[in-house]
């Protein structure tokens, strides 16, 4: 009988979420570059992405200047690679040494070449008035992890993540349901909404944008649409995907909550999320998902977008919310034109 493979204490059946890293990396990191966390945090263009694939036994330790990587720490099998990973395009402004074994005056020039050159604008930003996802992305990412206050409900625990399977046939039979109930949805929507909709509307989608978790123990799932009119009308059914995907995986994986607290702990220890949190984690996982989208100024929002939206929320997710921010603070506020019909 073929054994089924064990990793980080568990077996991997069908599908896992474990997205806690390996200590060892996180100690020599904190050994080598003690400076590192905090400088991201003192720096508003910055933010971190964590991460762990337990398939494969490997961590990562990323810092991404708005969608772009800039700089990732890893490990395989509990060793931690001795080159800093970085997207291709980035290698070329420093000299081989930095990604090796960087420094804060060197890590100022790195971004000031980064923030000074046209082709990486489009991860973070046009111009000075004009902002891209990924500023967006930072910005609320940061305020909700290290920047929480005493007043949040919640927190955001994960970002641009998916769902693991241990194999490509076992995702495909296991997402088959859903990606058939959204298929006949989108299906009645062409058949009832009397307005104009794209030519093609995808029944299923890759990464999550946010997870949180509130201090009742519910999973908030996040999905941010900044100022595009057409994905922020058909984002109930992006949420919905991803929705009815936690939905399945929390009835069957009863160590789901355990690993969540687990990367939570972990997160507010290593100064990823703030220490305030602590004591809020919730005792469990209510059971409840709520999915929300977040959008940018309600003001940019016509009112064909705004209908568009509200008829696609009630055929996919009608207890879906929306919400957009608070300018250069993050904060996320309801949506008035979403949610007032």
């Amino acid at each position: 009988m073929k054994k089924l493979k064990m990793v980080n204490n568990y077996t991997i059946k069908t599908t896992y979420y474990d997205r806690k890293m390996d200590e060892k990396l996180l100690t020599q990191i904190n050994e080598r570059f003690p400076w590192i966390i905090s400088y991201v945090k003192s720096h508003n263009c910055l933010d971190f992405q964590t991460g762990n694939d337990p398939k494969t036994n490997r961590s990562w330790f990323s810092i991404y200047r708005g969608t772009g990587r800039i700089l990732t720490f890893r490990s395989h099998s509990g060793k931690v690679n001795e080159i800093c990973d970085v997207a291709e395009a980035y290698k070329e402004l420093m000299q081989p040494d930095f990604f090796r074994n960087p420094t804060p005056d060197q890590f100022d020039t790195y971004l000031a070449k980064i923030a000074s050159m046209e082709k990486f604008k489009r991860y973070y930003e046009d111009t000075e008035e004009v902002h891209n996802e990924g500023y967006y992305q930072t910005l609320i990412g940061r305020r909700y992890t290290f920047e929480v206050k005493d007043s949040d409900d919640f927190i955001l625990f994960d970002k641009e993540l998916v769902i693991g399977f241990k194999t490509k046939d076992i995702k495909d039979e296991w997402n088959k349901e859903i990606v058939d109930q959204q298929t006949l949805k989108i299906e009645q929507l062409r058949k009832t909404y009397n307005g104009t909709l794209p030519e093609e509307i995808k029944p299923e989608y890759g990464e999550f944008d946010f997870l949180g978790l509130n201090t009742n123990g519910d999973i908030l799932i996040m999905e941010l649409k900044q100022n595009d009119p057409t994905k922020t009308a058909l984002s109930p059914i992006q949420t919905s995907y991803y929705y009815l995907q936690f939905q399945k995986l929390a009835r069957e994986d009863d160590k789901l909550y355990q690993r969540i607290k687990a990367m939570i702990e972990q997160k507010i220890d290593y100064g990823l999320i703030g220490s305030n949190y602590k004591n809020k984690i919730p005792l469990k996982l209510s059971g409840r998902i709520i999915p929300c989208v977040i959008v940018g100024e309600d003001n940019r929002l016509s009112e064909t977008i705004c209908e568009r939206y509200r008829f696609i929320r009630d055929l996919f997710l009608p207890e879906m919310k929306a919400y957009t921010y608070i300018r250069e603070e993050g904060t996320l506020v309801t949506s008035e034109k979403l949610e007032t019909e």
